[in-house]
């Protein structure tokens, strides 16, 4: 697993994978540090930015576990 400079985050980010998500790491010139990919392999699934240095990290963590919590197509 990539990891991420904070641990909030990186938690949220083993919460996704536990949870069958995948991350794809952005390139080095990129805004964000990634993109977390629900279990849908299609255009139709959910997908979550995640930001290398958010403004509230805390928050942005219980963003990415939320969006994980709310996906419709956990249960493929």
């Amino acid at each position: 697993m990539p990891e991420h400079p904070n641990k909030h985050i990186r938690a949220a980010i083993a919460y996704a994978l536990d949870h069958g998500w995948t991350v794809r790491r952005a390139g080095p010139r990129a805004h964000t540090w990634g993109r977390l990919y629900c279990a849908l392999r299609d255009r139709t699934g959910c997908a979550r930015a995640v930001y290398s240095t958010p403004k509230n990290p805390e928050d942005h963590a219980k963003d990415i576990r939320r969006a994980v919590d709310r996906c419709p197509h956990h249960l493929l």
